[in-house]
């Protein structure tokens, strides 16, 4: 089975393209700044895919629901992901720390880690998810940590999936919603709902993402434009509001139905 040198902690795994030397250096002396040691995980490039014809891509209902395809880059962040989940089963690995290579990490990282394995809080997947609004509009803390932080649960599904805890049976879990692929990586660990694992937050998060960096995905992603044309493009604005009201009630009815479960947290 894997281990990770830094004793009492699951292995570190960062996912790094071999060609991207600079942000391997730069990954490692963040995270031995802070007292961890990564295990380096070669990424899978999409733009060396032949990704019309991969069996691991439903071209088709990605475009359905979103009116244009996944971009090479995100096909291949998110096969990247899934190969780590396919070595915890096929090794048996009860927990990993997954990390992309563009992360900067709190003083403190390894003391959240350290706590959040000493909790008596049930998870399956924590997720640090560090940009954006996502504790703006609310949070419920199940436990406090030490030096400031908490583990929570939020009411929305954030994207993000540049750091994340998650054991053996999440990976396997994951890999199930994994084969034949139309959304993100991130889009997949926040629709809990769905997965019906334990997917907690830590606020605030000790990871943060480097926005300011050229990404490897690529930033096409980000072109609104639609590729549909059709059938496809008739029945697409239908597609669409479905996806985004089940999405919109999913996290909401979860958020509330967790309640009943965390209420004994809340009263501790």
């Amino acid at each position: 089975m894997t281990t990770n040198p830094s004793s009492d902690l699951p292995p570190i795994f960062v996912i790094n393209r071999p060609k991207d030397t600079h942000r391997r250096a730069d990954m490692t002396g963040r995270l031995a700044k802070v007292g961890l040691t990564p295990i380096y995980f070669d990424a899978i490039d999409g733009y060396k895919l032949d990704i019309p014809n991969l069996a691991d891509y439903d071209g088709e209902k990605r475009r359905r629901y979103f009116g244009k395809d996944l971009k090479a880059g995100e096909i291949g962040c998110l096969l990247s992901h899934r190969a780590i989940y396919e070595k915890m089963v096929a090794e048996n690995i009860p927990q990993a720390l997954v990390l992309e290579d563009d992360t900067f990490l709190a003083d403190d990282f390894k003391n959240v880690l350290q706590d959040i394995q000493k909790t008596t809080i049930h998870w399956d997947l924590i997720r640090f998810i560090g940009h954006g609004k996502v504790f703006d509009i609310g949070y419920r803390t199940l436990a406090p940590l030490s030096h400031g932080y908490s583990i929570t649960r939020v009411p929305t599904s954030p994207s993000g999936a540049y750091a994340y805890l998650l054991t053996l049976k999440a990976a396997t879990r994951l890999l199930h919603f994994m084969q034949r692929n139309w959304v993100p990586v991130d889009i997949i660990h926040s629709r809990a709902w769905q997965t019906r694992l334990e997917t907690l937050l830590i606020h605030p998060s000790p990871v943060k993402p480097d926005l300011e960096g050229p990404s490897t995905i690529g930033e096409e992603r980000f072109d609104k434009a639609k590729q549909i044309r059709g059938l496809t493009k008739l029945l697409h604005p239908f597609y669409r509001f479905w996806y985004k009201l089940s999405n919109g009630a999913g996290k909401r009815i979860l958020y509330l139905m967790a309640w009943f479960r965390d209420r004994n947290h809340l009263s501790n």
